[in-house]
């Protein structure tokens, strides 16, 4: 009887089809894992932006407001007698540190302090000028820097392709970002030189003071404003569960962002720019920190200094942002979303009518 020979190996054909097949796998499954890794940077970026949500919403409970931006416009109305940066006792996420488990950063912020800063004394040797003592060379953190460079995980979004520290390198002293901003909800927003006409805001009438800059609710399109206002949840009357509270910035797209999350002219955004308006922002080819950057047409409306489409909510986060309404909730928007139903977001009092197609977009 003949006995059949064992293989021993594969054949050259069968090799190259095996290895096909793990290339075809290979090529399937790298996709999937980066989308599931997306997928849970976007579920982290959720979790930020509930956090603060219920952050303000405790806040309110607690001082029957939600925290307001620390600047006066008129003498008269702050209590040191100073104005803008003299005034200034820090931005809004700098009042809801205790509420985010950051007690040890806040206890360091001296409510105390007013006026300019004077360079020649400041610990970290004050290199700006007319920056507010506040939030520069008086409030030392626990480990011996500066409040403002802390980097507080709550304000970081874990898609945005960011460096913390947007502008300078010096760790210790330079001002810590934000991915997240207050909503000014449809304010007027002239753009600086009239470079973009396009977008100028206020499209209710509701709020006619450029860039939110007042400290009276009744000129407040949104739930904040740049002065010493913020709503109280009555204020809300086209209801909680349909006005933005918050949501995602890109700090590098902004001429404001770069100044860190305790900064009081820093947070603050509008609902004027479309979602993920394309600026040509800190790090992008073309980018310059002067007046024109090139080689954009200087009145384009993707200019830094276009704020109402630079200070415009953004993501990295494909097709859309996310958003943290009054009511806490956290709702993605996409970036087709209708601009007017958009703006009726941002806006508290509107009184129009919203639908609820806009929570499918």
């Amino acid at each position: 009887m003949k006995r059949l020979k064992r293989r021993n190996a594969f054949t050259l054909v069968e090799l190259l089809v095996v290895i096909a097949i793990i290339g075809i796998l290979v090529a399937l499954l790298l996709p999937a894992v980066s989308a599931a890794r997306e997928a849970a940077r976007k579920m982290s970026c959720s979790n930020n932006l509930k956090q603060i949500g219920l952050a303000m919403r405790t806040y309110h409970n607690t001082y029957n407001s939600l925290p307001h931006n620390g600047i006066h416009f008129w003498n008269r109305t702050s209590n040191n007698g100073q104005r803008w940066v003299g005034s200034s006792k820090g931005g809004v996420f700098a009042k809801i540190l205790p509420f985010i488990e950051q007690d040890p950063l806040y206890n360091q912020l001296n409510m105390t302090i007013s006026g300019r800063k004077n360079r020649s004394i400041a610990p970290f040797g004050g290199s700006y000028n007319n920056w507010a003592r506040f939030e520069t060379d008086w409030a030392i953190s626990p480990n011996g820097r500066a409040v403002r460079s802390e980097l507080i995980p709550t304000f970081i979004c874990p898609s945005a392709n960011v460096d913390p520290y947007v502008q300078r390198s010096w760790y210790d002293r330079d001002a810590t970002i934000s991915c997240y901003g207050y909503s000014m909800g449809s304010q007027r927003s002239n753009s600086w030189n009239n470079i973009c006409p396009n977008y100028p805001g206020n499209l209710f009438q509701t709020g006619p003071p450029n860039h939110g800059n007042d400290g009276r609710g009744f000129r407040a399109s949104g739930v904040f404003l740049r002065g010493p206002w913020a709503a109280r949840f009555r204020d809300v009357t086209d209801g909680e569960s349909q006005v933005i509270m918050a949501g995602e910035m890109l700090p590098h797209k902004s001429d404001h962002y770069h100044n860190g999350w305790l900064h009081y002219n820093a947070t603050w955004v509008m609902t004027v720019g479309p979602i993920n308006f394309p600026v040509v922002g800190i790090g992008d080819p073309g980018f310059s920190w002067g007046r024109h950057n090139p080689p954009l047409n200087p009145r384009s409306c993707s200019h830094f200094k276009n704020w109402s489409t630079s200070n415009a909510f953004k993501s990295q986060h494909k097709g859309g942002a996310q958003f943290v309404l009054v009511d806490g909730s956290v709702q993605f928007l996409s970036e087709n979303i209708d601009y007017v139903t958009y703006n009726r977001l941002g806006d508290r009092r509107d009184g129009g009518p919203l639908g609820e197609e806009w929570k499918n977009n």
